[in-house]
């Protein structure tokens, strides 16, 4: 997360472009949210009980890297519809009632109802990339795409599992995240070069 942020830091350093920008401030605040939940854990030996602190950075990030999709929107992309953007309720709306009885109703709205948004911009810029055969944004799409399946991957693995060991698949699904959030780098880089 260090290195991608660094990374997205110097990017924007160098060419003082607005999505670079977004990109280290979503870094920035995923990181700051992860850093206080790993903190916690080692030194109190237990996850945080009140844990608004980490949620409130990973919503921050979450509404960067929405800005970033939007910044990265062309005109004819922006008026485009499809029918597959409702394929980002379909999936999200179920696995919302599973967390909402499990967890905090508020917290549980902004977190899905965010990560909706992402899925539903990401398909439909999927689409309108096929469309136009624009292949500019293609991959940070894909990426959006698959850093929502990997979260909900997360939450949902939390809900039914605990164990410290490696046979718990939320380490599994951390592990992708972690490669997955590495991605957005060269995903970004396409995207504003083109």
């Amino acid at each position: 997360m260090t290195a991608g942020f660094c990374a997205a830091l110097r990017a924007y350093l160098k060419s003082r472009e607005q999505p670079w920008f977004l990109l280290t401030c979503f870094y920035g605040t995923f990181a700051l949210g992860t850093l206080y939940w790993t903190l916690h854990l080692l030194l109190r030996q237990e996850t945080p009980q009140v844990f608004y602190v980490s949620d409130l950075a990973w919503l921050a990030s979450y509404v960067f890297l929405l800005a970033l999709t939007l910044t990265l929107l062309d005109a004819g992309e922006r008026q485009s519809r499809t029918g597959l953007c409702w394929l980002a309720p379909v999936f999200c709306l179920p696995q919302f009632v599973l967390y909402v009885t499990r967890g905090d109703l508020l917290l549980n709205v902004l977190m899905c109802g965010l990560t909706m948004m992402l899925a539903w911009c990401a398909m439909r810029g999927l689409v309108w990339a096929k469309r136009t055969e624009n292949g500019r944004l293609r991959r940070f799409y894909g990426t959006v795409l698959a850093f929502i399946a990997l979260e909900y991957a997360l939450w949902t693995a939390s809900c039914f599992w605990v164990s410290d060991t490696l046979t718990n698949p939320y380490f599994w699904f951390d592990f992708l995240l972690t490669l997955v959030l590495l991605l957005f780098l060269p995903a970004v880089r396409k995207a504003v070069e083109a």
